[in-house]
């Protein structure tokens, strides 16, 4: 099925989306000659720069209007910013696969869950799962206070907690016992590689067993923790996951390969042997819970520090970017440096068009200020390239004085 479903989105993007159809040609692969998975190296990767560069009436299907689609924004583990095209069917699909790993978690029906994420993630319109009153959510706001989270939290008394790792980790740790109030049966993290640490840490003051969830804005759930707790399961029915070594070869079981990803039913920007630069430890194991499903070990590429404001609120990665940023179109690449609780430096590489012209460091500045503080002093450098760290990645943050903030 995985198989069948992968061949006719080849067809799909060969015939129909500029982009994978240049890209075919001019490797000379057409989708006849993918018979197998033995085949798939014969599709060049897709990175994540190829995408940003392409325009996005190229990466959709020939007649159908860019503009009339859903927008999902990235800023992406590696710091290149990039816009995600999805309709209401894929997004339906997206909510349907992610609700199926927490139900499968112990989500029961009529449970009461409180997601702390960014506001810009928040869905504009209720669920099915809301609609039929089978589930209540509380959405609160990733800026708001650690005090005021506690707060809401305390006032919803939720039975199921979801956010990110670094933020439900800042509140387990800085507010201690008192989150033993909240006492939710069950939490769930994810958008951030969770420590071994931190998983003892939240689980240990929530009272609750915690599932790490494997997600990215490109192709919603990948992989989720079971009860088990012995990998990620994977969504093979929705998603083909390859691991690859340095030269492009698959990787064997137990060994650490870069993620390549296909999305099995976005047809309406398809992307194909897509590098999500993260790395993963495939595994032929099976897993206690009698799944069947493909497990993963290990997950990593995501780990970036916490940066830190004025009046010591710790900010996550996840939330920051690309906040500061209203026109993502003119960034290829950013970093920020954390020098001091109130000095941040900011390189940019831009596109062809002057930041400075635009008013885009302008503006960045005064949201960053809005977030920190006013004390915070921002510098911005604009760069032709920012160099590959020891790993190969480009981390997006860089915390110069978050290490010792927190001590479990």
């Amino acid at each position: 099925m995985q198989l069948k479903r992968f061949r006719a989105l080849v067809k799909h993007a060969y015939e129909r989306v500029p982009f994978y159809h240049r890209k075919f040609r001019s490797a000379g692969v057409k989708p006849d000659d993918i018979r197998g998975f033995n085949d798939l190296c014969k599709i060049p990767t897709t990175s994540k720069l190829e995408v940003q560069e392409c325009s996005l009436k190229d990466m959709v299907p020939a007649g159908v209007n860019a503009d009339s689609l859903i927008k999902r924004t990235t800023s992406g583990s590696t710091g290149i910013p990039l816009t995600i095209l999805v309709d209401g069917k894929v997004t339906d699909f997206y909510t349907a696969v992610y609700n199926r790993a927490l139900f499968e978690d112990g989500l029961r029906i009529r449970d009461r869950m409180a997601v702390i994420a960014d506001p810009r993630s928040f869905p504009k319109r209720r669920s099915i799962f809301q609609r039929l009153g089978i589930t209540h959510y509380a959405y609160i706001s990733i800026f708001d206070s650690v005090e005021r989270q506690m707060a809401l939290l305390r006032d919803f008394r939720p039975d199921v907690i979801k956010g990110y790792a670094s933020s439900l980790f800042i509140l387990a740790a800085e507010l201690k016992g008192l989150v033993k109030e909240i006492e939710p049966r069950l939490v769930f993290t994810g958008a951030e590689l969770l420590e071994e640490n931190s998983r003892k840490i939240i689980s240990s003051a929530f009272g609750a067993e915690l599932f790490d969830l494997y997600a990215c804005s490109e192709f919603s759930l990948l992989a989720w923790e079971c009860e088990a707790h012995n990998g990620y399961h994977i969504n093979a029915d929705s998603v083909l996951m390859e691991f690859l070594d340095d030269e492009g070869e698959g990787v064997s079981s137990g060994e650490m390969g870069n993620v390549v990803c296909t999305g099995l039913f976005n047809y309406v920007m398809p992307l194909i042997r897509y590098k999500l630069d993260d790395l993963a430890v495939p595994t032929d194991d099976g897993c206690s819970c009698g799944r069947t499903l493909p497990l993963i070990r290990l997950v990593e590429g995501r780990a970036d520090d916490l940066l830190v404001a004025a009046d010591g609120r710790l900010i996550t990665p996840t939330v920051f970017f690309p906040y500061p940023f209203d026109d993502l179109d003119g960034i290829r690449y950013f970093r920020v440096i954390q020098e001091r609780m109130d000095k941040m430096r900011i390189e940019v590489v831009p596109r062809e068009t002057s930041l400075k012209d635009n008013g885009l460091l302008e503006r960045a500045e005064q949201k960053i200020k809005w977030l920190f503080g006013d004390s915070m002093q921002v510098e911005f450098r604009i760069l032709d390239e920012i160099p590959l760290d020891k790993s190969g990645k480009r981390r997006k943050v860089i915390s110069l004085c978050s290490k010792n903030r927190i001590k479990p």
